[in-house]
């Protein structure tokens, strides 16, 4: 029988009153930051206002305001509920009468226009059963989180992710953990975050570990592009591109905006615009204040964190599968020109067709140059950039009933890290679509083991990348460490990406 009790902890702007469910602890829509909007709109976040009395957090705070997410497995990966008081963080503890517990801080993906901290398929109860303490985050999104309106009105998500980190800091303590050992990790948009992180001078001693899982060390634009995007964001609303203008524009408007601009952002794949390959027209914006330089660019010029940083085999599967799926007799050509627009020459094209990987097809060649441009490559030459200890993976598991080496699609390890295949098979049919009937709960176990190990410990438990043996974990039914799994891919792409 499941027991249920309401703990409290005192934080700095007051006292919360969580769940204490089967003797793990949970904390729900903790504000770390005033709410965005109205007169604080388009700028920095700012301190929480402080409350007299206890505080409910037993129930998850509202998310940044975005569109509805079309996802089969929506019930546990898209939010609903969404608000102004967007900016609060959600706890899983062990006990926070404990002391000098290991943290891992969750930033969502969804590329910057969806997500939220507090979704079920990203609880941390595992984290927590396991001894660590699991933060969650919301920040903002779309037109209000990453659109460029001049310094001091920029990046503002990674603002709230920054001050996010800098509120555990100051209050992990209570909840039983050690500020000294934060470990922060995300996935897609999440990924990329997290390597941000890395460059970001505001984020610098918040944190003493990294894992990006599917990021893009290079997704980040410079101020002239992050412009352009602006000035087109505006003229869509009828507005000018400055902070008043904006500001007039109701949120919801500007949700469906943010939406709007990612169609059209995509459609710059049929117009051969390699920069619609990474998709979203939100990003980092590099040489600012706040992000000086990417994180490539960044490393071995400020000190550095241990990282463990990976992708999944087939990244670009379910956009050559949209493709198809939109496109129908022209999708040939579309994927013609997505492996021109990928710079996919003769050389590059033969090292994945007479490689080991054997790639053969249009479609299944475009999905693997792509895949290897936009999260493969660049996660490579971030570890060969780094002089700090990092390790590297590729999660190759796929389902049963399809081909060979084609199915680890974009997020399919998600409930594999948190080891919670349960939360996800709930959702039957769905689930069984992309996970197959019976994903091999032994794997979850052991991805999950190597985040925790790595939160605890600052090492995975195999050996370092490096120049030399580029050692790379390969989580597969039976998963090997072996020795460049890249190989003959990450050559062809030597110099050019």
């Amino acid at each position: 029988m499941t027991s249920v009790a309401f703990p409290r902890v005192r934080t700095e702007n007051g006292v919360v009153r969580g769940l204490e469910i089967d003797g793990l602890h949970h904390f729900r829509g903790i504000p770390y930051a005033a709410p965005p909007f109205g007169p604080r709109r388009f700028l920095p976040p700012r301190p929480a206002a402080d409350w007299d009395g206890v505080r409910d957090a037993t129930a998850p705070g509202p998310a940044a305001p975005q569109v509805a997410e079309e996802n089969p497995l929506g019930a546990v990966y898209a939010a609903t509920e969404t608000g102004e008081d967007c900016l609060t963080l959600e706890v899983w503890t062990p006990d926070p009468g404990r002391a000098g517990l290991p943290v891992v801080v969750h930033i969502h993906g969804g590329g910057y226009i969806y997500g939220a901290g507090s979704l079920p398929g990203y609880s941390g109860k595992n984290f927590a059963r396991d001894g660590v303490v699991h933060v969650g985050i919301n920040y903002r999104l779309g037109i209000d989180g990453f659109l460029y309106l001049g310094e001091g009105h920029d990046n503002l998500g990674l603002r709230d992710q920054s001050a996010a980190l800098a509120w555990v800091q100051r209050n992990i303590a209570a909840f039983g953990g050690d500020p000294a050992r934060v470990t922060i990790f995300g996935q897609s948009g999440g990924g990329v975050s997290v390597l941000n992180h890395l460059a970001l001078p505001a984020s610098r001693g918040a944190f003493a570990g990294a894992i990006a899982q599917s990021g893009c060390s290079m997704a980040s634009v410079d101020v002239d592009e992050a412009w352009r995007v602006t000035r087109q964001v505006a003229r869509d609303l009828g507005v000018a591109p400055t902070v008043a203008g904006l500001s007039a524009v109701g949120l919801e408007r500007t949700a469906a905006a943010s939406f709007k601009a990612l169609k059209r952002y995509a459609l710059g794949l049929v117009k051969g615009d390699r920069r619609a390959l990474l998709l979203s027209p939100f990003r980092g914006v590099h040489g600012t204040e706040f992000l000086p330089a990417n994180p490539v660019r960044s490393a071995g010029a400020v000190p550095g964190v241990p990282l463990l940083a990976g992708t999944v085999r087939n990244e670009a599967a379910p956009l050559i599968e949209g493709i198809a799926s939109v496109a129908g007799p022209v999708a040939p050509l579309i994927r013609l020109g997505l492996r021109r627009t990928l710079g996919m020459d003769g050389p590059t094209v033969r090292a994945y067709r007479d490689g080991p990987r054997h790639v053969r097809g249009l479609a299944a060649l475009v999905e693997a140059g792509w895949t290897d441009w936009g999260f493969r490559i660049p996660t490579i030459r971030l570890l060969e950039a780094r002089p700090e200890p990092s390790w590297l993976y590729e999660f190759r598991w796929q389902r049963e009933g399809i081909p060979p080496g084609s199915g680890a699609f974009h997020a399919v390890d998600l409930p594999f890290v948190r080891d919670d295949l349960e939360t996800v098979m709930a959702l039957g049919t769905p689930a069984i679509a992309q996970f197959g009937s019976r994903p091999p709960q032994e794997l979850a176990r052991r991805v999950h083991a190597d985040f925790v190990r790595f939160a605890t410990t600052g090492d995975p438990g195999w050996p370092r990348y490096d120049r030399d043996g580029r050692t790379t974990m390969v989580y597969d039914e039976q998963s090997q460490v072996v020795q460049d799994a890249a190989g003959a891919e990450r050559a062809a792409w030597d110099g050019r990406r």
